[in-house]
């Protein structure tokens, strides 16, 4: 298993946003998180780098194993994100870094790693991604496309065990997301585990290996692909009928 969620509760405040979630993804699985606005799926993604910390349950990662009772030590949860890298809807770029500065920051960082073979690992995963013209471009002179490309890059310099993306097509348009799909898919074949939340089926039907349904907070139905040809509760029917 590459992650194991065992009884996770989650509240903000007073208002509880996840209830006793359950779920175990295997190693390079491609999970799509799915439902409605306010079902959780945010802040269930963000609960697996411990962006989010819930008050109670097991989360197991990576290697890394927290009993979410307890305070999180700042030390694992560093250690964490090393393995579990983020891509976030809004890219999160340092807009004063060039490209390969944006790139080569954290690792050289984090990892310790020599500017030299920081350097060498960006240009390769530039080229990979269609992005080697603009390594000495500042994120303000790049398309959100090309943005969203950049921050997969930074993210997958640090060689994270699992990548996590949160809604990373909702602000582009279908040449732009397809373009999104195919590194998912090209990730795929390299073994890395990926849980990508969304609202658009149609992304998630090119990616999933698994599929998770959310509503209010609770995993309403969760299994394979196969889940989008025949749901098994009427709530995903629902919600996959009324969606584009």
């Amino acid at each position: 298993m590459a992650i194991r969620i065992s009884n996770v509760n989650f509240y903000y405040g007073s208002n509880q946003a996840l209830f006793d979630i359950n779920l175990n993804i295997e190693k390079g699985d491609t999970v799509v998180l799915l439902g409605p606005s306010g079902a959780g799926k945010s802040t269930l993604i963000r609960t697996l780098n411990l962006m989010e910390v819930p008050q109670s349950g097991m989360l197991d990662i990576a290697n890394h194993k927290f009993d979410l009772t307890a305070k999180a030590d700042a030390k694992q949860v560093s250690l964490l994100r090393k393995e579990v890298g983020m891509v976030f809807q809004q890219y999160h770029l340092w807009p004063h870094l060039t490209v390969m500065q944006n790139l080569i920051e954290a690792p050289m960082k984090v990892l310790r790693l020599e500017k030299e073979q920081a350097i060498e690992r960006a240009k390769g995963l530039l080229a990979r991604l269609q992005l080697a013209e603009f390594a000495e471009r500042f994120p303000l002179h790049l398309s959100g496309g090309q943005q969203q490309r950049v921050a997969i890059a930074r993210a997958l310099m640090m060689q994270p065990q699992v990548l996590l993306f949160d809604e990373p097509t909702a602000a582009l348009d279908p040449e732009i997301t397809a373009q999104v799909v195919d590194i998912i898919q090209e990730l795929q074949s390299t073994g890395i585990t990926q849980v990508i939340v969304t609202h658009e089926v149609s992304v998630a039907r090119k990616v999933a290996t698994k599929v998770v349904y959310m509503e209010k907070g609770k995993i309403i139905e969760q299994g394979d692909a196969s889940c989008f040809e025949t749901p098994k509760t009427e709530q995903f029917a629902h919600y996959l009928s009324h969606s584009h």
